[in-house]
């Protein structure tokens, strides 16, 4: 079995959001290797049209020694108009057939920490009509992490975004992506099937209530509709939360068209939301254009309007992409989100009320062939940012130099310089003090990537980072010490691992307590990851992940800040603290028939929070390990019919 990601569309737009069952093989020969892959017609909708059909083709193979790209095709995904420049190549129309998948399920898990047991019986139900249209459905579906997410911490006013990890909405999505990197998705599936809300206050049960919170909703339902006729694409989608005992579930609609016509797309999204428990409904809607001018330029924007409970704003994001030759590469952009936007109901938006115009320069250049260097490449990023008051972020500029070898390993130097400025978001909007000074900082670091060894490859990278001294009070100026290296180990074709570790030393970290209130510490932050992939055959999978985080925050200043963004020293009494995460997960998957799969996973995961206790990185590890919020045991059997 194979799965493949990215999927690009629109050119060379890439997916990373994206699974798809494909069926492969491969055999490995004397003087050769043969690699087949079946890709059935019904992955995507295709039109029936009369007599042959005239596809774009290419295929393309990387040389890990080289580190070099050969493909059938005289372009590269990098190009904005990659897709279209693609081979043509005339096969067969065949008959139109409709096409349907049953997927049934049956799934069991237990947890021991808290006693809780899942057993749960559904459906997934994927018709292709042959005709341009499909329809997935989902009756009582498991969306429960067959994956772990990564462990964060994070104690800033911008919410963490995470990757979609679930096969029901990683297939056929694509026409619903409206997204801007990682500042924006107008649709953010993670959304549906997350943390009920709740009301325990009101509740006739307080204290039941808050014992009964539960990390994520049940669903009832998901089904999702796409329809294709020429260039123009439908879509609907919709899901249903179950009620629990102190929550009712939310309801999610989303509705989208868009037009493709001579290499340029015009596209409308419309997301709703109603959680009846707060009784709040959300709509957003978005406006999507998109225009390959030319094998050298492209533009593109997003218009937004969103009516989230009391507020009304609107946002706007535009850009431009100019490639004048294969070497050299310019982006510019502009963003402006209201104060009041908010398409967090159903979408993600990194943040609002900011105004931002950058850009980025780059320029590569090769090496003469007896030089031991392959290539170099120069760019410069640059950009400022305000609020949607005219309150200046810092500006800041951001030369890099990346250095090939021909034996595929690289070297990275680069520099930061940002100006002093406001940040706006530290204070969440507190009315009385909406943001606070900040001096101007500067960074620079280099990193170093080896080639791959027979059997082994490594990676470092170093950051210093350094600000200027606060004089609203006794400040020693910020500091940042910033670490990691990585390990990557393939004894053989079948058993890949790797071993990474991160270091974060930082003088006068800033922390927000509440209101105007802040306190800087001097904190270390440790992180420790271990991956293990075992794949036996084409049936056995095995995957073992491990994260584990350790911060240590101490020395704790106490602050607070005046309406002009001034830091003053307060009276107000703030603690050294320690956080520690740990998440292991062991997944096995055993392939029954061609996508009928069994999956056995155990996953246990813990986190504490001290104040005033002195310890070290791994007693504050054992002591989230040792009291963990979840040991999960759980065995799935998906079947295809």
């Amino acid at each position: 079995m194979a799965q493949s990601k990215p999927p690009i569309s629109a050119g060379n737009n890439q997916s990373y959001d994206w699974n798809g069952d494909w069926v492969g093989a491969t055999k490995i020969n004397p003087e050769n290797w043969v690699s087949e892959i079946f890709i059935p017609w019904s992955i995507a909708n295709m039109l029936p049209i009369q007599g042959k059909r005239i596809i774009k083709f290419g295929a393309y193979r990387y040389c890990a020694a080289c580190g070099e790209l050969v493909g059938t095709a005289k372009t590269h995904p990098e190009r904005n108009k990659f897709m279209f420049e693609l081979d043509a190549l005339e096969i067969d129309s065949f008959p139109a057939k409709s096409n349907i998948n049953y997927f049934p399920y049956i799934a069991a898990a237990q947890d021991s920490v808290s006693n809780n047991e899942i057993n749960k019986v559904g459906v997934e139900i994927f018709y292709n009509t042959g005709t341009g249209k499909q329809i997935n459905a989902t009756i009582n579906p498991d969306f429960g992490q067959v994956e772990s997410d990564n462990v964060v911490v994070n104690f800033s006013a911008e919410e963490t975004l995470y990757g979609e990890k679930r096969a029901f909405f990683n297939e056929n999505q694509t026409l619903f992506d409206i997204t801007d990197r990682e500042r924006l998705k107008v649709m953010h599936t993670r959304r549906i099937g997350s943390k009920p809300s709740y009301n325990c206050s009101e509740s006739y049960n307080e204290e039941i209530c808050n014992e009964s919170k539960q990390e994520y909703s049940d669903l009832d339902y998901a089904l999702r509709y796409t329809q294709k006729e020429g260039g123009t694409e439908y879509g609907f989608f919709t899901a249903r939360e179950q009620d629990e005992d102190f929550s009712l579930g939310r309801s999610y609609y989303a509705a989208r068209i868009r037009k493709e016509s001579n290499n340029k797309a015009l596209g409308y999204m419309l997301t709703y939301t109603d959680d009846p428990l707060l009784n709040r409904t959300a709509m957003v809607n978005a406006v999507d254009y998109d225009n390959i001018v030319n094998s050298k330029l492209r533009i593109y924007s997003i218009l937004l309007h969103a009516d989230a409970g009391d507020d009304s704003s609107v946002g706007f994001k535009g850009g431009m992409r100019f490639k004048p030759n294969k070497d050299d590469n310019h982006s510019l952009g502009f963003h402006y989100y209201g104060d009041d936007l908010n398409i967090n109901d159903m979408g993600y938006l990194q943040k609002n009320d900011w105004v931002s115009l950058g850009g980025r320069s780059s320029f590569e250049r090769y090496f003469d062939e007896n030089s031991k260097f392959k290539n170099i490449e120069y760019s410069l990023r640059y950009g400022h940012h305000t609020d949607t008051n005219g309150n200046s972020n810092p500006s800041y500029i951001n030369p890099k130099i990346e250095l090939g070898f021909k034996d595929t390993s690289s070297m990275h130097f680069w520099t930061s310089l940002e100006s002093s400025g406001k940040n706006t978001t530290i204070t969440r909007k507190y009315i009385d003090s909406p943001f606070i000074k900040r001096p101007y900082r500067y960074n620079y670091g280099g990193a170093f990537e080896s080639k791959n060894y027979s059997n082994f490859a490594y990676g470092f990278k170093m950051n210093f980072e350094r600000g200027g001294k606060n004089n609203a009070w006794n400040s020693d100026g910020y500091r940042k010490t910033w670490m990691e290296a990585g390990y990557y180990f393939f004894p053989t074709d079948y058993l890949t691992m790797k071993i990474g570790f991160n270091l974060r030393d930082q003088k006068e970290w800033m922390k927000w307590v509440d209101s105007n209130y802040l306190a800087a510490y001097d904190s270390t932050e440790k992180f420790l990851t271990l991956d293990l992939n075992y794949f036996k055959g084409n049936k056995h999978e095995l995957r073992f992940k491990a994260q584990f985080v350790a911060l240590d925050a101490s020395n704790p200043t106490s602050l607070m800040s005046n309406q002009n963004g001034y830091l003053s020293l307060s009276e107000r009494e703030v603690s050294a603290f320690n956080v520690g995460e740990a998440a292991v997960q062991i997944r096995y998957k055993y392939e029954l028939a061609t996508l009928s799969n069994l999956y056995i996973v155990y996953s246990q995961g813990g986190n504490i929070y001290e104040e005033n206790i002195n310890s070290d990185s791994r007693s504050i590890v054992q002591d989230s390990w040792r009291n963990p919020s979840g040991k999960i045991f759980a065995i799935k059997l998906r079947l295809r019919f």
